[in-house]
């Protein structure tokens, strides 16, 4: 049953806003009983107003004490009393019914009206209180009341007969079965507790599992990187050496490009080490568009031009720089490189950009 949105804002308010979006058997038990009090409090209390009106009888007795347990009910629940508003609910409920017999007994009439109902209140009490109390005693507690009031019933009735006498052992036979069926709703609900508890232990190993391959794999990875960054060190430390001796202009030229394609290495590497710190992955200050991508051509240029292609850039400085990581961009620039030079067998290639004007 779908109830409208202002009853689960009642409810929120009276239980407090659930943990998790997952609802356990226990906060579902709980909204739906106030959700159903809510329901009954205004349809109970209306029916009282009508028998003021109309004059009270002793069905208005039962009504009052009943709407007193339910309200004693809400109030212990916001109050966070869970245990304590179970007995009141069903207890005072129960009782209501049953403290009318006695003002009933000068009004036969109504008399053989209010004792059905009696029975049936305490049946339905002592299930249902299986629903919401995992305590035996507060069954238990109903079941003697409810077979004291039976037998006080046929003690004090004037019309004793045989019949009479087999519906009311009849009727404390219902009251015990009715036990019968607590103790299995009790059960069940531990048995569904139980289960909730299972799959939240099963959810916490699951999340630590998951947490545990997550470091295993960062830990290797780093490892990893760590271990490349040591030749990539070793190559520059030599380079740098090599810089330093006397070299053509061609050599030199060769250097430079070793010298980038190091650096370039060495980010990649670095940004795996710290991938939760993207500075170094930024477009620098004074960096522009059209020297980033000269950079991450400079070591395709000696390719293509071993090939006879001329390789040429025509970016404009209005451009702006993308809005990506730098590594991922020259990649980016590199892998388009790579498929011009390969599927381009004479002429030239020419990098350019333009901005779009918006429309």
């Amino acid at each position: 049953m779908k109830y409208p949105r202002l009853f689960n804002r009642i409810t929120n308010w009276i239980l407090g806003e659930p943990e998790n979006s997952i609802l356990s058997p226990d906060r579902m038990r709980k909204e739906y009983l106030v959700q159903f009090l809510l329901i009954f409090l205004p349809i109970i209390l209306s029916t009282i107003s009508i028998d003021i009106l109309r004059g009270p009888d002793v069905f208005t007795v039962t009504r009052l004490g009943s709407s007193l347990s339910v309200a004693l009910c809400l109030l212990l629940l916001k109050l966070n009393h869970y245990s304590a508003a179970i007995p009141v609910l069903f207890f005072g409920g129960s009782l209501s019914v049953a403290a009318a017999i006695i003002p009933s007994a000068l009004y036969e009439a109504t008399s053989g009206a209010l004792m059905p109902l009696a029975a049936l209140v305490f049946f339905a009490a002592i299930i249902l209180i299986g629903l919401y109390s995992h305590q035996l005693r507060c069954a238990l507690w109903l079941v003697v009341i409810a077979v004291v009031f039976d037998i006080l019933e046929l003690l004090f009735n004037s019309h004793i007969t045989a019949s009479v006498i087999n519906a009311r052992i009849g009727v404390v036979i219902l009251h015990i079965s009715a036990l019968g069926i607590n103790t299995f709703l009790r059960h069940y609900f531990e048995r569904l507790e139980q289960i909730a508890e299972a799959r939240r232990i099963m959810n916490r190993h699951l999340e630590q599992i998951i947490a545990d391959i997550r470091q295993d794999g960062q830990d290797r990875l780093a490892s990893l990187t760590h271990d490349l960054r040591s030749p990539i060190t070793s190559v520059m430390g030599v380079q740098a050496l090599l810089a330093a001796t006397e070299l053509t202009e061609e050599q030199q030229q060769y250097v430079d490009i070793l010298s980038r394609s190091n650096k370039l290495m060495l980010d990649l590497v670095q940004s795996i080490l710290e991938p939760d710190n993207p500075e170094h992955d930024e477009f620098g200050h004074g960096e522009t568009l059209i020297n980033l991508v000269d950079r991450a051509l400079s070591s395709h240029r000696l390719v293509a031009e071993a090939k006879g292609l001329s390789v040429s850039i025509t970016i404009p400085n209005n451009i702006p720089k993308p809005d990506m990581p730098k590594s991922e961009f020259i990649r980016i620039i590199e892998n388009l490189m790579d498929n011009a030079i390969k599927y381009t067998n004479q002429g030239s290639i020419t990098i350019s950009a333009e901005k779009k004007s918006k429309k």
